[in-house]
């Protein structure tokens, strides 16, 4: 039988290993390695009868608001299949494995996204999910922003006051393993970069395409303009998250400021690149998309197993980028 458990420390150099294998894209391969010898997150992995390392999961329960009160509520994330292996019943045992996991240490829900365009991991989880699957309960859409770093003046500060409690928002910010972070706030707007450069590492695996001759030419051009350059195959793409972004939605002109000042911020430190996560309808958006970026989005969902009663509408919940 496959060897379906929770992750040992012997198993970090395997599942490091498969998660560094590259994803395939139009003209750019990826390739998002991380680190799990000090991972937080609970890691599930999936070992094959033949010995192959071939799938990874992650759950990690942090303490969230939710309407006024501590709770916690479960992230999943980080699912890796080795290319090889796709297509097999894999899926049916993780999902074995995670309801395992759950009963034993049960929460109320999950929330988990998909990328917009997956059509197989949409159909396999959210319309023909098999009985005893956790179900996904759509709730609107995250729209990350890629945002170039570019020089300007900003003044970091202490952590703010840890008072606030829009429904799940994080209760507490710890901080992970060799993770650097600077606090700025700017009239009612607060929030941190992220620096999680010794615990994950995104690289370009291969250009494709046009871009393997062009490359060289395009570099030129943003060397010229003091922007971003496509780097060489195996090297990293130099980026930082916005985390613990909090205020009250009705300062855009306040929120511009702080971004710019953010982005400021992140050059000063070698970064290239600000991942920024806003939900779809977020009056903020529009002034971020003012600046030069990259749009991903992806599908929001809450998840609950079933015997639990659904979810009732509502917004977006809030989601700390560098946990999905």
């Amino acid at each position: 039988m496959n060897d379906f458990r929770l992750a040992l420390p012997e198993d970090v150099a395997e599942l490091e290993a498969l998660s560094a294998l590259p994803v395939p894209g139009g003209w750019i391969d990826l390739s998002y390695a991380r680190s799990f010898g000090h991972c937080r997150e609970q890691v599930l992995r999936g070992r094959l009868k033949t010995g192959e390392m071939a799938a990874i999961a992650l759950r990690s329960l942090p303490l969230l608001w939710r309407r006024g009160q501590a709770r916690r509520i479960g992230y999943l994330g980080g699912l890796r299949v080795h290319p090889r292996l796709q297509g097999r019943n894999l899926l049916a045992e993780g999902f074995a494995l995670l309801r395992r996991v759950h009963e034993a240490d049960p929460v109320e829900e999950y929330l988990a996204t998909i990328v917009e365009g997956n059509h197989l991991a949409e159909r396999l989880l959210v319309e023909r999910a098999r009985p005893g699957w956790p179900k996904f309960f759509p709730s609107g859409v995250l729209c990350t922003l890629a945002l170039e770093t570019k020089p300007c003046a900003f003044s970091a500060g202490p952590p703010p006051s840890w008072s606030h409690t829009q429904d799940y928002f994080p209760c507490e910010a710890p901080l992970e393993f060799g993770e650097r972070r600077w606090w700025l706030e700017h009239q009612g707007v607060a929030g941190c970069l992220r620096d999680l450069s010794q615990t994950r590492h995104t690289r370009v695996a291969a250009y494709h395409g046009p871009l393997r001759w062009l490359r060289t030419s395009y570099n030129l051009w943003q060397r010229l303009w003091r922007r971003p350059q496509l780097p060489s195959p195996g090297a990293r793409l130099k980026g930082g998250y916005v985390g613990f972004f909090r205020s009250d939605g009705l300062r855009p002109q306040a929120f511009g400021g702080w971004l710019r000042s953010m982005l400021g911020l992140a050059h000063s430190l070698g970064l290239d690149w600000l991942y920024l996560g806003l939900a779809e309808g977020d009056a903020y958006l529009p002034v971020a998309r003012r600046f030069r970026h990259r749009l991903y989005r992806s599908r929001i969902f809450r998840v609950r197993y079933q015997g639990q009663p659904e979810p009732l509408p509502e917004g977006p919940p809030y989601l700390e980028l560098a946990w999905l």
